[in-house]
């Protein structure tokens, strides 16, 4: 364990590459969903249903410009996430347009679990959740290789079990 710096983006372990594609998978699934639905209207159009035009023509507009608007930031939004591993504590990131820095310390830690969803597991990724004491704060470090997860729960376990002592 290191004693950096927390806010030096440097300093931090990142995601791996292939979260995102795990990141873009969903992406595509979830929005594909969205525009077949706001399709809807149009198909009743088409079947001679009384649809106003503009109901036809602006939710499959508006749904494509705000996929292109969060498809954007997806790559962004990967790569600001990362985790550090200090002396005293454990700090994850996260966030683009809304960051957010947790520090957890080791003695707070509750219980350390890994998982991971069958796109990850296809990609050999998982997610690391450590849920903590107290204000019930849970952190989540995502696109980690799966060996590494495990490696990185046995060190923060053991961490937590030295600073409870």
């Amino acid at each position: 364990m290191t004693t950096t710096n927390p806010w030096s983006p440097n300093s931090f372990t990142p995601a791996d590459p292939a979260y995102f594609k795990v990141k873009l998978i969903t992406f595509s699934i979830t929005w594909g969903l969205i525009f077949l639905a706001s399709l809807v209207p149009g198909i009743l159009f088409v079947a001679s249903v009384d649809t106003p035009l503009w109901l036809v023509i602006i939710p499959p507009v508006l749904v494509v410009v705000i996929a292109l608007l969060i498809l954007r930031i997806l790559r962004r939004q990967v790569l600001a996430l990362g985790y550090l591993e200090r002396e005293e504590d454990f700090v994850v990131r996260s966030g683009v347009m809304w960051r957010k820095q947790l520090v957890i310390p080791y003695g707070r830690m509750q219980y350390v679990e890994v998982n991971s969803g069958p796109l990850e597991r296809r990609y050999g990724l998982c997610q690391l959740t450590l849920n903590t004491a107290g204000a019930g704060a849970t952190a989540h470090v995502y696109g980690l290789p799966q060996a590494q997860g495990q490696e990185l729960r046995e060190r923060l376990v053991a961490a937590g079990e030295e600073k409870m002592l």
